[in-house]
């Protein structure tokens, strides 16, 4: 049984992530930026927060950073606030989780896993999203460079890659019969992506199956990015 922390585990991936993990046996902490139900309050933009909810819930032996938001914006009329907000939770977030995390269990002489979640769109651009894309940029490569500075420690960082996932984040163009329609002949299974079929994912690459994998970017799409 491993003790994991699940950002963004109020809804959908996360929420998805946290019920398959705890359905497996593990220890599951939720957090999420209003605590709930079993969530606990956790700002992943704010380095004291990070610091409160570690310490309250160590020993973790693991990490998924799922938190996320989206907005859309023409590159014209994108301000620096917006730009800045979506990097401050996508790519700060998973760099004072990741930090954190790696602190301590380099402190206490144990190994550990995170799993990062990403985007198609960090290689596969669209139009409207530019900070979007710019912070699952971030996301994608920053796992690559972490899991090359904490593989000495025994600490595993991978990434999932999502494609078009049924989400809360992606209700209002899935609801739209014409958008739905493009996004689907994008996609060469021909379907969205379930919260589960993402979870399924990072359940492996926390598990022991995945012992050998790290700095991995793991694609959840469909076949979308075999285009």
């Amino acid at each position: 049984m491993s003790r994991v922390l699940v950002t963004g585990g109020a809804s959908g991936i996360g929420a998805a992530t946290v019920s398959l993990l705890a359905g497996a046996g593990d220890d599951v902490i939720a957090a999420d930026l209003v605590a709930g139900d079993s969530v606990v309050a956790l700002d992943v933009t704010d380095e004291a927060s990070w610091e409160a909810v570690l310490d309250a819930h160590w020993p973790l032996d693991a990490l998924v950073n799922c938190a996320g938001v989206r907005t859309r914006r023409a590159l014209l009329d994108l301000s620096v606030e917006e730009f800045d907000a979506l990097l401050a939770v996508h790519a700060r977030g998973a760099f004072l989780g990741t930090r954190g995390l790696a602190r301590r269990l380099k402190r206490d002489g144990r190994p550990g896993a995170v799993v990062n979640v990403a985007s198609t769109v960090a290689t596969h651009a669209v139009s409207g999203q530019v900070h979007y894309v710019a912070a699952k940029g971030a996301v994608a490569a920053m796992t690559r460079a972490a899991a090359l500075e904490l593989a000495p420690l025994g600490i595993r960082v991978n990434c999932v890659v999502p494609g078009l996932i049924r989400t809360p984040m992606t209700a209002d163009r899935l609801s739209d019969p014409e958008q739905r329609a493009w996004f689907e002949g994008r996609v060469p299974l021909r379907r969205p992506g379930e919260p589960s079929e993402v979870a399924g994912a990072i359940a492996y690459l926390l598990s022991e199956q995945a012992a050998y994998v790290t700095g991995a970017a793991l694609a959840v799409d469909g076949g979308y990015t075999a285009w």
